[in-house]
């Protein structure tokens, strides 16, 4: 299969990310799933004006609320867009650093803070977000697991 618009998604990276993805030693990419930027890396649908996320029925917790930072006991219900290829491109230059991964699996993995500890937790509109281990809600990011390198363009 050859990397094409639709099969392929476009990363911006730092060069020490990016070096790190040529000489095989960083193995997996990670990015935020964020209210502005979920559309990217979640599959959604749109029908008479409303829109929503694909998701696996079995894995969602039917006592919380459907949402894209729900915790769910740990267990991300949505479904990825199914990028075959990554286009890392460093910074936002014209001549840049730039190279065409491949993609050999994707998962997502609950966000860490500086010690380790998974991100967690409570929000509501009165009080707004509340750090807490145990909250209902979480940051989740979308890891993609990198294969060969399919096209590398150095400046």
């Amino acid at each position: 299969m050859e990397p094409t618009k639709e099969n392929t998604l476009y990363l911006p990276i730092k060069q020490i990310y990016f070096d790190a993805i040529i000489e095989g030693t960083k193995k997996e990419e990670y990015r935020e799933i964020k209210d502005t930027t979920f559309k990217k890396y979640l599959e959604t649908w749109k029908e008479n004006g409303e829109e929503g996320f694909m998701f696996e029925e079995e894995k969602v917790n039917p006592d919380q609320e459907l949402d894209i930072m729900m915790y769910n006991n740990g267990v991300y219900p949505f479904i990825p867009i199914e990028y075959n290829y990554l286009y890392l491109a460093v910074g936002y230059e014209k001549e840049r650093d730039t190279a065409t991964v491949e993609v050999t699996d994707i998962t997502f993995e609950i966000a860490k803070d500086k010690n380790g500890k998974d991100v967690r937790f409570f929000w509501d509109k009165k009080d707004g977000f509340r750090a807490d281990e145990n909250g209902d809600s979480a940051m989740w990011n979308v890891v993609y697991h990198l294969g060969k390198i399919v096209d590398l363009h150095r400046k």
